[in-house]
Order: structure tokens, then C-alpha cells, then sequence
């Protein structure tokens, strides 16, 4: 089916590249596809453009060099330590991208931080978010992936939820801290032999 439907887009490039200029506007989107390399539409991404086990270097290529090194090498608490850094733009919401690798060095996380100096939302005595970017940011993911599947996490300081993406197979944690932001971190699934 997949290579059927890349059949009829590129013989669709194809005849608008050679052809009526007046029709190219309806296969506007045809033509967009046909822009890209054709490894980039068969090879599907774990997070945007990015696979996980990639190298540092991998991540750096496949971000047109938007990546660049991180200044906090310390572990988190999954042991990946963010080694690169890029901007990345989703509908409303800008971030900063942040590659986690594991001790093999390899791409084991992707970390989203909110870039919004208002970000930090005060969570009152009944943990109850206020209405701003992370909360917007929440609403976002809840629309993306339903209703969180875990986590449920709210404390006085910070709140957690958590959503299992079975199409791209990915855990997706929301996390936002009192006063200080929130960010959304893409990690693959781990089998339960792993954990």
C-alpha cells in the first residue's frame, strides 16, 4: 500500500514538474513530498527526525547541524546526560530540543523545555495548575495522546503524567515544576526484561 501510494505521489512530481503550471497548486502538497529525499518518507523518525540509538553525530547530521553541544553534562535520572541542544518549533509552543544519550552514547531521550519566561506556573494547595503556557502545553499533549496513562503525579512542587504512544513506540512524559517550567520528554518504550 505504502509503495503504491509513493508510486502515484512522485508520478504525480513528475507530471506537475513537466507540466500544466496552472495545476501545480493542487498537488501542492504532492510536490512538498516529492521535495524530500525519499528515505526521509520510507524511514520513519522516533522523534522528528531523529531514531533513537543514533550517535552524537547522527543527531547533529539529521538536524542540519541546528544541534549543538550542551553545557550541562551531568546524568539525569535515567543516566542520559544531554550532550546537544537545538531549537525546535511546534504550532505556538518553542523549545529547546535536548538530546539525551545513554552510556553507549547513544540518542535515548529527547527532552522539549518550554522556551517561555512565564512558563513557571505556581500550583496552589490544591494542585490545581494555572491557566499559561504549561498548562496550554498540557492541553496540547492531552489532545495528541488522549488522556494521560500514568503518572498522576502532583505534589506541592511538581506534577508528572505519562502517555505510551503504541503507533511511534514511545513513552512521552509531561513534566512541570513550581515556579520554574515544563517540559515533555520523548524516550523509547523499554521492554519489561529491561526495567
Amino acid at each position: 500500500m505504502n509503495m503504491k501510494l509513493l508510486g502515484i505521489i512522485l508520478a504525480l512530481c513528475c507530471w506537475t514538474l513537466s507540466g500544466d503550471p496552472a495545476e501545480f497548486e493542487t498537488f501542492d502538497e504532492a510536490f512538498l513530498i516529492c521535495e524530500t529525499p525519499v528515505w526521509e518518507i520510507t524511514n520513519k523518525a522516533d522523534w522528528e527526525y531523529t531514531k533513537w540509538g543514533m550517535t552524537p553525530q547522527q543527531v547533529v547530521s539529521a538536524s542540519n547541524n541546528l544541534a549543538t553541544q550542551g553545557s550541562d553534562l551531568r546524568p539525569d535520572s535515567d543516566g542520559n546526560v544531554t550532550k546537544l541542544v537545538a531549537p525546535y518549533q511546534r504550532g505556538k509552543f518553542s523549545f529547546e530540543a535536548q538530546f539525551g544519550f545513554d552510556v553507549a552514547d547513544r540518542l535515548a531521550s529527547v527532552t522539549l523545555v518550554l522556551n517561555d519566561k512565564s512558563a513557571g506556573m505556581d500550583m496552589d494547595a490544591d494542585t490545581n495548575m494555572a491557566h499559561g503556557a504549561c498548562y496550554d502545553l498540557l492541553v496540547s499533549v492531552n489532545t495528541a495522546y488522549g488522556p494521560p496513562q500514568g503518572g498522576g503525579s502532583a505534589h506541592m512542587q511538581y506534577s508528572i503524567e505519562t502517555w505510551q504512544d503504541q503507533t511511534n513506540k514511545n513513552k512521552i512524559t509531561y513534566t512541570v515544576l513550581d515556579g520554574v517550567g515544563c517540559y515533555v520528554q520523548y524516550s523509547a518504550f523499554k521492554s519489561a526484561a529491561a526495567d
